[in-house]
C-alpha cells in the first residue's frame, strides 16, 4: 500500500488516510495550504513571518521559496536515509547467515529424507498416524527430514527477504540524494513469511527470536517479534492437544473395556 508523510509532523502515513494518526491535521487541507502558501510566495522568496523557514534557509536546509513544511519533510527524508544506511551492514549480514544456514538445513533435510527412503516416506505419513504417536512422531526420520525442509525453506525466504531490502534502501537512498520522495522500506513481506514458519516448525527458535525482536526500536520488528511468538505458541498448542486428546483416548479405552471383559467372565462361570 503507498504512503506518503504528514505535511504537519513528518509521519508517515498511508494514502487513504483522511488525517494524520500522530498529530491529527486534515491531511488534504495541510496539502492545500502549503499550495496556497507557495502561491503567495513572493519572488521565490520566503514568506513574510515564516520564522521557521527563515531560520531553516539561514541554516543552509531550505531553499529559496521553500516552506517550513518542505524542510521538515526534506530533514526527515534526510534522516530515513540515514538510518537505512546505518542499516545496511546489519541487513547484509543478517541475509549471507539466513542464506547459508537455510541451505545447510535444507540439505540435510534432503540427506535425511533420502536416507529414510524418498519420497515414498513422506507420501506414507498420515495426519491420524502422527497424532497416535504423540511425541514418538518427532523419532520419525521421515517426519524429522519433512521439518528440515520446511526449516530450510524457512531460512532461504528470510535471506530473500532481507536482500530485497538491501535493493530497496539503496534505491529509497538514492532518491533522497535526487530530492525525491523516498519509498517505505521495512521488513518484507518474505522475512515474515519466512520467520513464521520457522517459528512453527522450531517454536523454541521462534520464542527466543521473538522476544527479542519485541525489544526492537520499530513497530514492525516489535509486530513481528509478537506474531513469531504466537506462531510458536500456536504449534506447542497443536502438540500438547494431541498429547491430552491421546491420554484421553487411552484412558477411556482402558475403563471401556472393563465391563466387557467382566461381563465375559460372568458369563463364562
Amino acid at each position: 500500500m503507498g504512503v506518503t508523510i504528514c505535511p504537519k509532523c513528518g509521519a508517515m502515513v498511508r494514502q487513504t488516510d483522511t488525517h494524520c494518526m500522530e498529530c491529527g491535521v486534515d491531511l488534504a487541507e495541510a496539502e492545500r495550504e502549503i499550495a496556497r502558501r507557495e502561491k503567495e510566495s513572493r519572488g521565490g522568496g520566503p514568506l513574510v513571518g515564516d520564522a521557521q523557514t527563515v531560520q531553516g534557509a539561514a541554516a543552509g536546509m531550505a531553499a529559496p521559496g521553500e516552506t517550513s513544511e518542505k524542510v521538515r519533510i526534506k530533514e526527515f527524508d534526510r534522516h530515513l536515509a540515514d538510518k537505512l544506511q546505518r542499516e545496511r551492514t546489519a541487513v547484509i549480514v543478517t541475509a549471507v547467515i539466513a542464506l547459508i544456514a537455510g541451505a545447510a538445513v535444507l540439505l540435510l533435510g534432503l540427506s535425511a529424507l533420502s536416507q529414510a527412503g524418498g519420497l515414498q516416506v513422506l507420501r506414507e505419513l498420515s495426519y491420524g498416524d502422527l497424532r497416535e504417536r504423540g511425541l514418538g512422531a518427532f523419532a520419525d526420520r521421515g517426519f524429522q527430514s519433512a521439518l528440515m525442509i520446511l526449516l530450510g525453506l524457512a531460512g532461504l525466504l528470510c535471506a530473500v527477504g532481507q536482500i530485497h531490502r538491501i535493493v530497496m534502501a539503496g534505491r529509497a537512498i538514492a532518491q533522497v540524494k535526487r530530492a525525491e520522495r523516498p519509498d517505505l522500506v521495512g521488513i518484507s513481506s518474505l522475512t515474515w513469511y519466512g520467520l513464521l514458519i520457522a517459528s512453527f516448525v522450531c517454536p523454541p527458535l521462534g520464542i527466543i527470536l521473538g522476544i527479542i525482536f519485541k525489544f526492537g526500536q520499530d513497530d514492525d520488528t516489535r509486530a513481528l517479534g509478537g506474531s513469531m511468538i504466537r506462531s510458536a505458541l500456536i504449534a506447542i498448542a497443536v502438540v500438547g492437544a494431541h498429547l491430552i486428546w491421546n491420554a484421553l483416548a487411552g484412558f477411556a479405552a482402558e475403563h471401556g473395556a472393563t465391563p466387557t471383559n467382566t461381563a465375559t467372565n460372568a458369563a463364562v462361570h
